[in-house]
């Protein structure tokens, strides 16, 4: 035998489609005025991580961007600093923001290249190098040879003190 429901409880399910349906509603008429080029409010990545992906040619460019830039940094006979990072990690994000603030003062002595590790040119070049975390930074000199590397977060005096030390090589 079936169970009757009571009109209270079919009232409250009633309540709560229609609240469910009002929401929905709301949430399409936000994004009809917004138009169809609105964006989800994803937080930019850091201006380092921004400009170290450009000079790997970005994120939607092939994915030999990593090994393609350090096999030409390496043509250029100047010092390397090669950070594997994610996009994602706290630690990765502070390293980005660190190597922002000093990427200007070294341009033209050190060249910087950019390993995301989630991408699969930047994964063939780990295989070249030995390391187990992220972020891991590479000192590498003009010559191609690794002088230094550090897993970790680097502070600003540090990064700096290691990139004088690598351009006066």
């Amino acid at each position: 035998m079936a169970r009757a429901t009571s009109p209270n409880k079919v009232k409250r399910q009633i309540s709560s489609v229609i609240a469910a349906l009002i929401v929905l509603a709301f949430a399409a008429i936000i994004v009809a005025k917004q138009g169809p080029s609105a964006t989800a409010d994803i937080p930019a990545a850091p201006a380092a991580t921004r400009r170290l992906t450009e000079a790997t040619g970005g994120p939607s460019s092939s994915h030999a961007d990593a090994m393609v830039a350090y096999e030409a940094a390496l043509k250029t006979g100047k010092p390397i600093y090669l950070l594997f990072h994610s996009l994602t990690c706290d630690p990765c994000i502070e390293i980005s923001a660190v190597v922002d603030k000093v990427i200007p003062d070294y341009e033209d002595k050190v060249v910087f290249v950019n390993a995301i590790s989630d991408d699969e040119a930047s994964q063939q070049l780990a295989a070249r190098f030995q390391f187990q975390y992220i972020p891991t930074s590479f000192f590498i000199d003009s010559k191609g040879t690794v002088v230094e590397s550090y897993t970790g977060v680097i502070d600003e005096a540090s990064m700096k003190t290691r990139l004088d030390q690598l351009a006066a090589r």
